[in-house]
């Protein structure tokens, strides 16, 4: 039960920290945005790093520390570019189709498959996800491919939820290799050091636009840490796929956020509709 809620509150978390970066990306770049948010959450780790003590180096655990922090690299751009080009009701439930994802890189990368229950809720989640994209013009049934293909921001977050289907299997090694927050912490000011040349590069005035935007941008920091602390506690705790497919409940936050106050009202009964079979896939998951 501690996994699930763990894992719930990291649901919760991402939820905050999504609204919360599409409001900054108003006013700033995507590079800026992924920069602040790894420096507000190394510098809010550091503590918590020296509290609960450094851990002992595998060549596991460095080959694991490589290959994720790349990868999230990689998608943490495609990620904040998703958010600003598109409407976030639009692209983040697709964020959902990790689980799915998972069912083929999870066993092979760890070992892990979900029992029959626990499958059942996976695939829910994803019809559920798939039905909160559909038109309802009943003509228009594959509306959500059609997306894929015409809508930028549905493509980069459709590349987001494969990569993550990887990256989550790779955390799962690195919280088996050293723990939760040393795992975190080094992954993610791995990360933040990536982000440097790429920030003088690509960024116009980053400094200018981090001090013009700071307690919004603390704020993204500060959810982004709480959701990967949860996150990582969880994965001791239970299934790799039961984690992310529970995390990834975000999307219906989301998606009743942009109802109200984005005015995001184009197929809400269909987003209701798919937010209640994704209910229905967190609650199999949890009985499982």
């Amino acid at each position: 039960m501690l996994g699930f809620l763990l894992a719930f509150g990291t649901a919760i978390s991402e939820a905050l920290k999504d609204i919360t970066s599409k409001h900054n990306l108003h006013h700033i770049d995507e590079y800026t945005a992924a920069f602040s948010m790894h420096l507000v959450q190394s510098l809010l780790l550091i503590p918590v790093v020296f509290y609960f003590g450094f851990e002992s180096i595998s060549t596991r655990y460095l080959w694991a520390l490589l290959g994720c922090s790349l990868l999230q690299l990689m998608v943490i751009l495609l990620y904040f570019k998703a958010i600003k080009r598109s409407e976030i009701s639009v692209t983040l439930p697709l964020i959902t189709l990790t689980p799915l994802f998972m069912l083929i890189t999870s066993p092979i990368m760890v070992g892990e498959f979900p029992n029959a229950l626990g499958l059942i809720g996976i695939v829910l989640i994803v019809v559920g996800t798939y039905i909160s994209n559909l038109s309802e013009d009943p003509k228009k049934v594959f509306s959500p491919f059609v997306s894929l293909l015409k809508n930028q921001g549905a493509r980069y977050m459709f590349g987001v939820a494969f990569i993550w289907s990887i990256t989550a299997n790779l955390d799962k090694i690195g919280v088996e290799e050293t723990s939760p927050v040393f795992w975190a912490f080094t992954k993610d000011f791995t990360i933040l050091m990536y982000l440097v040349p790429i920030l003088l590069w690509k960024s116009k005035k980053p400094w200018l636009q981090i001090r013009n935007r700071k307690g919004p941008l603390f704020m993204v920091g500060f959810f982004r840490t709480t959701s990967v602390l949860a996150h990582m506690f969880a994965l001791q705790l239970i299934l790799v796929p039961y984690v992310v497919t529970i995390k990834r409940s975000s999307a219906v936050f989301i998606i009743l956020y942009a109802f109200f106050f984005l005015n995001e009202k184009k197929n809400f009964r269909n987003r209701i509709i798919g937010i209640s079979i994704i209910l229905t896939g967190l609650f199999i998951i949890a009985i499982s």
